[in-house]
């Protein structure tokens, strides 16, 4: 006789749940209005309720980003709008520039190099701003429009780019602006049309308040005759289906409804603020934050540092990885190593989004007693 096994489910059995504070470079601790309408029922995405949403969502994001393009939806992470970028502007001949101050600047690299596209790449060291003098030297030499991909904030190292130089250089050359947007949308200043971005990446999870799962792409129409000229193989990212689908305020394939909802709550509470007013707010966590961690006596790795993150670097001794352990164990505050080559280097402080000069504070005062606990 067979054995019988019954396997009885205990309601969290195993599952440790949160009990800790993000402050985290992405994803971010989400406002209570945000997470409350994320429990609302989900509802059919072929139906007028979900083109409503979209439309709205679609709206709010063309004033955030100060963007008379097309934008285009996403179920994937910000890294999946980077291929769709990728793979709808570059044909099988084409030889983009690739400026990159990063592990997230990296990315679009390896995107190029998935797609057999051997791109020319502009390098700067970790912690330092990608050179608009650079970029031009590059494009002067280019005999036929090409496409620079960029990053406005890099994640990995807190970095701002110029974008708005960068915009102007391309604009003087006829090349396509690409830009990772995804640390920096709704809190480093970035506007679409003024700055010659040709398409401009995003993603749901950073300054926009939501959880992770969808991202997006706003195109402008110069770029949208060369997506036409596309030769790179694609199907669930190919735009010429979801313009189809976009006519309609529609995906093609099942989107994430609930974090849609999410990221509407997110974007109405940014534009309730005022788009200016939210960029100051987080100029001031930013510049706030440094002060406290420069009293420290610790040293802060970019030249040109985003709103969005603040990056620590660690004294050698010390190590970033046990600092971070501590704090989470200790006090309940969770913040980012580094990745790659600075693992264990560096301390990334996110405060994106849903924070304020008392929450960080908190989190601050935090790292200090943990690292006066350490130098004793």
């Amino acid at each position: 006789m067979p054995t019988i096994r019954i396997l009885v489910f205990v309601k969290n059995a195993g599952v440790k749940l949160n009990k800790y504070t993000l402050f985290t470079p992405g994803p971010t601790d989400i406002p209570p209005d945000v997470l409350k309408v994320l429990s609302k029922p989900i509802f059919y995405h072929r139906e007028e309720n979900f083109a409503k949403l979209l439309k709205e969502v679609t709206d709010a994001l063309g004033k955030i980003l100060s963007s008379s393009g097309k934008i285009y939806f996403f179920t994937s992470s910000g890294t999946g709008a980077m291929e769709a970028a990728c793979t709808n502007i570059l044909s099988s001949k084409d030889k983009p520039v690739v400026a990159l101050c990063g592990k997230f600047g990296q990315r679009w690299l390896e995107l190029c190099k998935a797609y057999r596209i051997k791109p020319i790449v502009i390098k700067e060291d970790y912690g330092k701003a990608i050179s608009p003098d650079k970029i031009e030297k590059v494009l002067k030499k280019r005999k036929s429009p090409t496409v620079l991909f960029t990053t406005l904030t890099e994640t990995s190292t807190g970095v701002l780019n110029d974008i708005k130089a960068f915009g102007k250089i391309t604009k003087k050359f006829n090349a396509y602006l690409v830009v990772d947007g995804v640390a920096g949308i709704g809190a480093d200043r970035c506007y679409q049309d003024e700055w010659n971005i040709d398409i401009l990446v995003g993603a749901s999870q950073k300054a926009l308040m939501s959880p992770p799962g969808i991202s997006f792409i706003s195109v402008s129409k110069r770029a949208l005759k060369k997506i036409q000229t596309s030769t790179l193989p694609k199907y669930y990212f190919d735009l010429n289906i979801y313009e189809k689908f976009r006519e309609k305020a529609q995906t093609p394939w099942t989107p994430a409804i609930n974090v849609l909802v999410g990221l509407a709550r997110g974007l109405k509470i940014i534009l309730k603020r005022g788009i200016e007013k939210n960029f100051l707010y987080h100029q001031r966590l930013g510049d706030h934050t440094r002060q406290r961690v420069q009293k420290m006596g610790l040293e802060i790795m970019p030249s040109r540092p985003s709103n969005a993150l603040t990056v620590v670097k660690m004294p050698e001794d010390i190590g970033a990885t046990r600092i971070i352990k501590r704090v989470k164990e200790k006090y309940g505050i969770l913040f980012a190593d580094g990745q790659a080559e600075l693992k264990n280097r560096i301390i990334r402080i996110g405060h994106m989004g849903n924070y304020s000069i008392r929450k960080m504070d908190r989190a601050l005062d935090a790292l200090a007693e943990v690292l006066n606990q350490w130098r004793r």
